[in-house]
């Protein structure tokens, strides 16, 4: 059913796919153009987000947890200081400010900061942004002279909604990454990812409360968010009391010999910083890929430093505890969840089996059995888990999965039959408009195409650029342009192909900073800048 709203003559300037923080920032930069002569209406924008209301991050705001960057980096201060939706004019206007300034910290807690977001979501809506909660979108599609068809679903009623814009903001975020051996085995209630890890944790305990024995619980991961969950299952199965005189157990179970911490100095944040989006841009793609190793321990697969200090001061704990246990003969004293880092381990398969009753009131419990494979030595080991909880981080493709299904996906050298893609910069797309090397055959070969070209693909697999055959293709290569608009191939009529943005899922192009909200402000005001000047 289409309702009355979704009727195709009913043509919006712009539709974002997905209203987090990134096309939050884009809507609020939309409404600082000036609107006698913006070219986009504010009244004929909208964002289509799945959440009923507006959410950021709702599974991993745990108590006391606080954002890893400054509050100057919000969704408009580096672009606009004046800006009506700074964190700054957030304070102020819930008569909090002064006292924000004596607490004598850049950054603020997760809680206040998904509380200043959902105040700026208010705010747009207020202004004449329009946002269609908890519908999603399922499919994208040439619309005619030059606009786009978006299909969503509404979540509460199954009601299929058709929209035609003329212009598309895409910023999906990520979707959770799951362990391949533990995607075979869920969804179960017993197995969920840390995006989901505060809404689920109770339900997952309260599963597990008829067991008798102690508990043993896996996290997988070696990132902020596991070290995070991990502290937070202690406290909880440290309340719930030993179990048969014996303390829980938790296992983090991570790839490498030890934790290690991120790298927040001054210097190593200056990628982070607005212009190196530019230094990034203009690199070879090699290069880039240097840069990117070079810094990825500013982000990816390390932990704070204070929160490390909490883990390692709780391991210690342990140690005390158990010294004292050992001189005075009583291996009971310890009353905490026991944590053990199980390190160099990468988890090789997983299946559910059955745990034997303890008693014969008792039904049986099933577990988990996980085979681990040592990273150094190759050895597979066994262990047993009545829960696991995955902080693998995200995929950020489902934009993908979107334009290969639609027929406006060709018109940007994408086909539904490949396998990997690669982004690729601007300075390329014009080499091939040029005939630089061939490439402007192999290019526009991207439709019925014929050569193949060796490159490395977003997930970092090696890939090939073109392909033999539409039916047998095995990459893409896209272009998308320094202001995130995905480029046309010269083959297609410009006029006739809407403009699509791309925020949030161009790191490969764009740099570290594309998922981060370290440069999320800036970002928006050049996507709506490019947005209008080409409209």
């Amino acid at each position: 059913m289409v309702s009355s709203e979704a009727q195709p003559a009913d043509v919006y300037d712009v539709i974002g796919l997905g209203f987090g923080p990134a096309n939050l920032a884009a809507a609020g930069a939309l409404l600082e153009q000036p609107r006698e002569t913006c070219p986009i209406s504010v009244y004929k924008s909208l964002f289509i987000e799945r959440h009923h209301e507006f959410k950021w991050h709702p599974g991993m705001l745990l108590p006391g947890t606080r954002m890893q960057i400054s509050f100057l980096k919000d969704l408009a201060t580096l672009r606009s200081p004046q800006s009506p939706i700074t964190f700054v004019a957030y304070l102020h206007s819930q008569n909090r400010l002064v006292e924000f300034i004596n607490r004598n910290c850049m950054t603020p807690t997760r809680k206040e900061y998904s509380d200043y977001l959902a105040h700026v979501a208010r705010y747009v809506q207020g202004q004449g942004i329009k946002v269609a909660y908890g519908e999603n979108v399922i499919a994208i599609e040439e619309g005619g002279e030059g606009t786009v068809l978006v299909h969503s679903i509404v979540l509460t009623t199954g009601e299929t909604i058709v929209r035609r814009a003329k212009n598309l903001i895409i910023s999906p975020g990520g979707s959770p990454r799951v362990p391949r051996c533990i995607q075979s085995i869920s969804p179960h209630p017993r197995i969920i990812h840390s995006s989901a890890y505060v809404s689920s944790v109770e339900s997952m305990l309260d599963t597990m409360k008829t067991i008798t024995r102690p508990l043993k619980i896996a996290v997988v991961g070696a990132g902020q968010s596991a070290v995070e969950v991990l502290l937070d299952l202690q406290s909880r199965l440290t309340s719930m009391g030993k179990s048969t005189g014996q303390a829980h157990d938790l296992h983090l179970i991570i790839r490498g010999g030890s934790l290690k911490s991120s790298d927040g100095g001054p210097f190593s944040n200056q990628v982070y910083n607005p212009e190196f989006v530019d230094v990034m841009y203009n690199l070879p793609s090699d290069s880039r890929r240097r840069v990117m190793a070079d810094y990825e321990g500013t982000n990816y697969g390390v932990v704070n430093p204070i929160t490390l200090d909490s883990l390692f001061n709780v391991l210690y704990d342990q140690r005390v505890d158990g010294d004292i246990a050992r001189r005075k003969k009583n291996a009971l004293a310890a009353t905490d969840a026991h944590i053990t880092i199980v390190t160099y381990s990468n988890l090789a398969s997983a299946e559910i089996s059955t745990h034997p009753s303890q008693t014969s009131t008792e039904t049986e419990t099933p577990t988990f059995s996980v085979l681990l494979q040592n990273t150094l030595t190759q050895d597979f080991s066994e262990a047993t888990y009545d829960a696991i909880v995955c902080a693998t981080g995200y995929e950020r493709n489902s934009w993908l999965s979107l334009l290969k299904s639609s027929s406006l996906g060709k018109h940007f050298g994408l086909c539904a039959t490949s396998d990997n893609t690669r982004l690729s910069v601007e300075r390329d797309f014009r080499a091939i408009i040029n005939g630089k090397n061939g490439a402007f055959k192999a290019a526009t070969n991207g439709i019925n195409g014929h050569s193949r070209t060796s490159v490395t693909g977003i997930n970092g697999e090696k890939t090939h650029a073109q392909y033999t055959s539409t039916e047998t293709k095995d990459s893409d290569t896209i272009f998308i342009s320094r202001s995130h608009r995905l480029l046309p191939l010269p083959t297609a009529s410009h006029g006739l192909i809407p403009k699509i943005y791309l925020q949030g899922c161009a790191e490969e192009t764009h740099g570290i900073t594309e998922t981060l909200l370290s440069v999320v402000g800036i970002r928006a005001g050049e996507v709506v800048e490019d947005l209008c000047s080409n409209y």
